[in-house]
């Protein structure tokens, strides 16, 4: 008896598998809308962040195209189990014995120490060197300018698998954007030169779940920046107030899943730790935050003023979140911060989401703290220069704002 499936009945099947396939997107489509129309709608609004990436004379066209990238970047966002059909796609790739994981526009790899880490295509970053150097010329004239490069995850070239190396370009990009800032006479302070030699333990500077630094790596490069500009304009910044010795501790254990980790989830890689740093001394601190649409006033001891306690709470359901590495800010607007008991010294720190905790601890370091990311809908650099005459600029950029290309520094 011939035991193959006739054609009907193969044609039968799937058609009820397509149907059954188109069934279930339609549903996760409209369950996606209902759920999340107001994110949807707010997406295609011409918002002050989309006109500022618009091309200089930007036409119909242009907001046309603007508008639809808002739109699948939000859908992107919001997709219905998402996060569970995530974990699916890493598994399944895992299970192929992939050591390279694709998730999307990325390509993620374990690397030998366990931390998961993006692979970082080439970019020519030398333009956009260029024009911070044509800032600190332009704009801020005389006022000392100190660069300070943040490095992603991979700090030991021997931690990346074998056969892999080609595919990482992080250092040479690092290396040609620096070289090229140095040849404009631009003071650089590298976080590779720092980190992997300040006496502390890579593991508890780096993430293993995302591509940010740990509070603790943070704290690490703020002195590193106090003791340069020390150097650079004679001030009295005092770095040891942020020895360990001088500081209470508190650790929130596997408490923060990162962008890495959330894509293959908890079944793959352990949360991280979060950990709580605060001065053993008596402070008394004010700082002023604008946020997307909030503007904060706080005084009082630096713990109770620069902590988000709401971010080392877990998400609901979890023993985790995906936010707790905001406790210390990230993209703020701004930050304003004073500090009466430090030396009467102004750093304006033009930041990004690696920089935002660095610039918390620097107020404990200086008088008065202006932490900005000019990224955000903000007034011009000009204006801050103006209104606070900083004793120094400090710019503390990743590699990823370098990369950044829609993003223009002046």
């Amino acid at each position: 008896m011939n035991n193959i499936p006739s054609k009907k009945v193969t044609r039968a099947t799937a058609a009820i598998l397509t149907v059954a396939f188109l069934g279930f997107v339609f549903a996760a489509f409209f369950a996606m809308v209902a759920g999340s129309r107001d994110e949807l709608v707010h997406s295609i609004q011409m918002t002050p962040a989309m006109k500022k990436a618009l091309p200089k004379n930007a036409g119909p066209l242009d907001r046309l195209s603007a508008r639809i990238g808002g739109f699948t970047s939000t859908i992107s966002e919001i997709m219905w189990h998402k996060e569970e059909m995530g974990y699916v796609n890493s598994a399944f790739q895992y299970g192929l014995g992939k050591r390279v994981i694709n998730t999307g526009s990325q390509n993620m790899i374990t690397l030998a120490d366990g931390h998961l880490y993006d692979l970082a295509d080439y970019r020519d970053l030398s333009q956009n060197a260029r024009e911070i150097a044509a800032l600190r010329r332009t704009t801020l004239g005389d006022i000392p300018f100190l660069f300070t490069y943040e490095h992603p995850t991979l700090y030991d070239a021997s931690l990346m698998p074998a056969g892999y190396e080609a595919l990482d370009h992080s250092a040479q990009m690092a290396d040609e954007a620096i070289a090229t800032l140095k040849a404009e006479g631009v003071d650089v302070l590298d976080s590779r030169d720092v980190l992997p030699h300040c006496g502390r333990d890579m593991n508890d500077l780096l993430m293993v779940t995302d591509q940010h630094w740990s509070t603790l790596a943070a704290i690490t490069m703020a002195q590193a920046i106090a003791a340069r500009l020390n150097e650079m304009t004679g001030a009295a910044l005092d770095p040891s107030l942020l020895d360990m010795e001088n500081l209470n501790t508190l650790v929130h254990e596997k408490l923060f899943m990162g962008k890495y980790g959330q894509r293959v989830g908890p079944g793959i890689v352990d949360p991280d730790d979060i950990v709580e740093y605060w001065p053993k001394y008596d402070t008394h601190v004010t700082r002023n935050t604008r946020r997307s649409k909030t503007v904060e006033d706080e005084q009082g001891d630096w713990r109770t003023v620069m902590t988000r306690f709401d971010r080392l709470e877990p998400d609901p359901g979890k023993t985790w979140n995906k936010t707790a590495y905001t406790y210390y800010g990230q993209v703020e607007r701004y930050d304003i911060m004073t500090n009466e008991a430090a030396p009467d010294y102004t750093v304006l720190l033009l930041k990004d989401s690696y920089s935002a905790p660095i610039g918390r601890f620097l107020s404990l370091l200086a008088r008065n703290v202006i932490c900005v990311d000019l990224r955000q809908d903000v007034d011009p650099l000009e204006t801050w220069v103006e209104q606070y005459h900083p004793d120094a600029v400090v710019m503390a950029y990743s590699l990823q704002m370098l990369r950044d290309d829609a993003y223009a520094f002046e």
